[in-house]
């Protein structure tokens, strides 16, 4: 007896058509895999096994599977093919440009001016005034002096009815971190006035130099405009005291030798010039 020939998997196409539905069939106890040709085979009794005689063998074609099924197949048909296509010949439906056109609309942007403040925290807060008398170690007085638009301190030495001419100074002191007892900073005022002493660098002048100037409200100045203003009172010998400016550090408010001279800034290690003050009542 000759042996039945089982073709090879690779004989079977992939494509799907009608007949691929024949292939499957499904059964409570079994599976079988069959084709047109063994549907033939079913009224040849030339088929039917010897041994087996007494049972008569059928095969029938299977039903028609579940839709879910086919449309299963449909899709994989369908991938294949597009996978076999280049970019070029895919047609695209819907793109990104179609979504954002609706979306993104141009608009012209108007800026308008705005004013910016400086809100920094200045370095020096306003505490206080107190008004006091300052005179140079030697008992030399301060006095204002004032010619048509001009206007000077001096040191001299007053006495009888003359010491009405002594200028009183209003001390404006500040709180600065870190604090230091030894280091505070004041801004000096002609009280009576808005005259206040100020420190500048004048062209020719190898030393800063000391002038009044008038200031409406000293409160209002902050930051970096208020150091031309600003001096360091510190603590010298004895009951003494020197201010030292603040925006030309190692200079510091001096007086002459000699009466009726201007007050001035020197270097601190001036030897010429008096430094030391002193400040009554004590603050």
């Amino acid at each position: 007896m000759a042996m039945a020939e089982v073709p090879e998997l690779n004989d079977f196409s992939m494509e799907y058509s009608e007949d691929v539905e024949e292939f499957y069939i499904d059964d409570l106890s079994f599976k079988q895999k069959t084709n047109k040709a063994h549907i033939q085979w079913k009224l040849h009794k030339d088929c039917w096994s010897p041994f087996h005689s007494g049972v008569k063998s059928e095969i029938r074609k299977p039903g028609k599977p579940m839709s879910s099924f086919r449309k299963a197949i449909m899709l994989v048909v369908v991938v294949e093919k597009l996978k076999g296509k280049t970019r070029s010949e895919k047609q695209d439906f819907f793109g990104d440009d179609d979504l954002l056109n609706h979306i993104l609309v141009e608009e012209d942007i108007t800026c308008d001016e705005i004013q910016t403040y400086d809100a920094r925290i200045s370095k020096f807060q306003y505490n206080k005034t107190t008004v006091h008398i300052i005179r140079d170690h030697r008992q030399k007085c301060l006095a204002l002096q004032q010619f048509q638009d001009n206007a000077r301190l001096v040191s001299l030495f007053l006495q009888g009815q003359n010491i009405e001419r002594e200028a009183k100074i209003n001390v404006n002191s500040y709180i600065t971190a870190p604090f230091d007892v030894n280091k505070r900073p004041v801004t000096l005022g002609i009280a009576g006035s808005k005259f206040y002493l100020c420190c500048s660098a004048e062209e020719g002048s190898q030393d800063p130099v000391l002038c009044l100037k008038e200031v409406d409200n000293i409160k209002d100045i902050k930051n970096d405009d208020l150091l031309p203003f600003m001096f360091f009172k510190k603590p010298s010998s004895g009951v003494f005291n020197s201010f030292e400016s603040a925006a030309f550090p190692s200079y510091c408010i001096s007086t002459s030798q000699q009466e009726n001279q201007q007050v001035q800034l020197k270097p601190q290690e001036s030897q010429v010039f008096l430094q030391d003050f002193i400040v009554n009542p004590n603050f």
